[in-house]
Parts: structure tokens; sequence; C-alpha cells
């Protein structure tokens, strides 16, 4: 018996449009993945992950598919929050499934560059 190669689902980065009723997509560029969603508070999210990063997460989780949706999820979790919490949020989620050190400046970051959110509050 020999062992199988990939399936192109495995290796492909595209993501279905539809996430349990949720927009969401990705748009793979040459040094990043910008995932595009609305959350289900209705946030809109336009976040770009690091080719590697992303690249990382797939390989941890089995495939694109699972790692927008785990990205996603994190997202959600904390989305009533300020864009800066969710950044924050998110990258020391995605650090700790990686075994990466928080705060270093060696680890690549995921970015909010677009949103539609809560403004900063006193709880932040």
């Amino acid at each position: 018996m020999f062992p199988q190669p990939p399936t192109k689902h495995q290796n492909d980065h595209n993501l279905p449009d539809v996430l349990r009723g949720t927009v969401f997509a990705a748009i793979p560029q040459r040094d990043h993945v910008a995932l595009d969603f609305t959350t289900h508070a209705g946030s809109h999210l336009e976040l770009h992950i690091p080719r590697s990063l992303f690249d990382a997460l797939c390989a941890r989780l089995g495939n694109a598919y699972k790692a927008g949706c785990w990205v996603a999820a994190r997202c959600g979790e904390v989305d009533t929050l300020s864009r800066q919490s969710m950044e924050r949020y998110v990258n020391m989620m995605t650090c700790d499934k990686l075994g990466l050190e928080r705060g270093s400046n060696r680890v690549l970051r995921i970015t909010v560059s677009s949103i539609t959110a809560p403004e900063p509050s006193a709880k932040d």
C-alpha cells in the first residue's frame, strides 16, 4: 500500500463562501491571506494573515478550511471588543496554538485592517 498524495482540498487555501450562514472568503495574496467575514454579532472583519503563519496554522489544524474556521472562531469570541483588543487576542491565541513566544518581535502578526465594531471602551 503506497501513501496517497495530498488531495487538492488539503492543499487549497481557498475557503468556502459560506460558513454557517456567515459570509466568509479568503483571498490569497503573495505574502498573506486575507480573510473577509461577518461574525454572528454582525461585525464585518477583514484580517490579513502572513502566508507563513497561515501555512503553519494549516499544518497544525489539518487544512486551510480548518485554519480559517479557527481564526474566525477566535475573532467571534471577542467580536464585541475594540479592533486593538481583537488583534491582541487573536495573535495571543495563535501564538499559543503554534507554541510561539507571545509578544516576540520575531513572530508575524495577524492584523485587522477593516472592521465594523464598537469603539474602544474603558474595559479594553
